[in-house]
């Protein structure tokens, strides 16, 4: 299924990663089934660069949310998983609100407040 970010998704990211493309990535990541997903599946989902792949992924890895395992499929592609962590699920709501500000139906929900507070 192919992902390509959207203006919005692209400026969410931005916001809150510090990167045009993290939440694309960590979106397309976190659907993975099985938690395990290759560079070039992910760059045919989001239509990211491979070398933009690469530089996300190493920041990924430095806060422990992926690793590279020892798999390797028969072209030679290295096979990454992803660890079990609320971030991912966080990605996926995000990647949401995204596409509800591009489609104008996004609201923002406040928590309820009580006098003296």
């Amino acid at each position: 299924m192919e992902t390509v970010p959207s203006e919005q998704s692209e400026e969410l990211s931005k916001l809150a990663f510090g990167s045009n493309h993290m939440l694309a990535l960590m979106a397309e990541i976190a659907r993975s089934p099985d938690g395990k997903f290759s560079t070039p599946s992910v760059a045919t989902a989001t239509g990211l660069s491979t070398s933009t792949i690469h530089a996300l992924l190493k920041r990924l890895k430095q806060l422990g949310l992926v690793r590279r395992t020892d798999e390797v499929t028969p072209e030679r592609i290295r096979i990454y998983q992803r660890a079990v962590h609320p971030t991912w699920d966080y990605a996926l709501r995000l990647e949401a609100e995204a596409d509800a500000r591009a489609a104008g139906t996004f609201t923002i929900q406040w928590e309820a407040t009580t006098a003296g507070r």
